[in-house]
């Protein structure tokens, strides 16, 4: 339990890291983006950390792209303000989360309309 625990403080301190770094960050291709999570692996070596991007949806690959290079520097800021002996490897993917929240509710609506006009 307390292990679990751990987990979920380092992961909450990693997206605060993070987050807060991307105001420094020069590549203007991560401008309004979030960061929504982290999965952090048992052993802490490796991060997973899930971004949106406000705005335009056709900016994800370029997204992307700016987090491949920008590793160095979230992972610069992590080993000085972290306090863990290894700095983990950092993974971002896009959080499709809310796309698929859409789609949920798209269904519905339609599940909805066939109900009310079953003509």
């Amino acid at each position: 339990m307390a292990a679990r625990k751990r987990l979920f403080m380092v992961a909450d301190k990693i997206r605060a890291i993070v987050a807060s770094q991307l105001q420094y960050v020069s590549d203007r291709r991560l401008e309004m983006v979030t960061i929504t999570s982290v999965v952090p692996s048992p052993d802490l070596r490796h991060a997973k950390i899930y971004w949106v991007v406000s705005g335009d949806e056709d900016r994800r690959t370029e997204v992307s792209e700016a987090f491949d290079a920008a590793k160095g520097f979230f992972k610069r800021a992590l080993a000085e303000d972290l306090g863990l002996k290894f700095v983990p490897a950092l993974h971002f993917f896009y959080d499709d989360t809310l796309d698929t929240v859409q789609k949920v509710e798209d269904l519905f609506e339609k599940v909805k309309k066939k109900r009310d006009n079953p003509a």
